[in-house]
């Protein structure tokens, strides 16, 4: 019974670190897409096909809707 615990921490364990390893060195990067007249559907495709990211209409502070891409590096 102690072999198969002290295994399955060390699987844990292990699995742990290789998960952990996979996300270190991944940040996000952002770019504008659409500067003027943002249209969801259009940002939302737009974005995944060029980028392979995820867009959303912002809402700036000089009232212009702008498509914000979302994107590994």
């Amino acid at each position: 019974m102690t072999k198969y615990t002290t295994l399955a921490i060390f699987i844990v364990l292990f699995l742990g670190m290789v998960a952990a390893k996979e996300t270190q060195g991944q940040s996000i990067c952002r770019q504008i897409l659409l500067n003027d007249s943002c249209d969801g559907p259009l940002c939302t495709e737009l974005c995944d096909r060029k980028l392979g990211g995820f867009g959303q209409c912002y809402r700036t502070v000089d009232r212009r809707f702008i498509c914000l891409c979302n994107f590994i590096c």
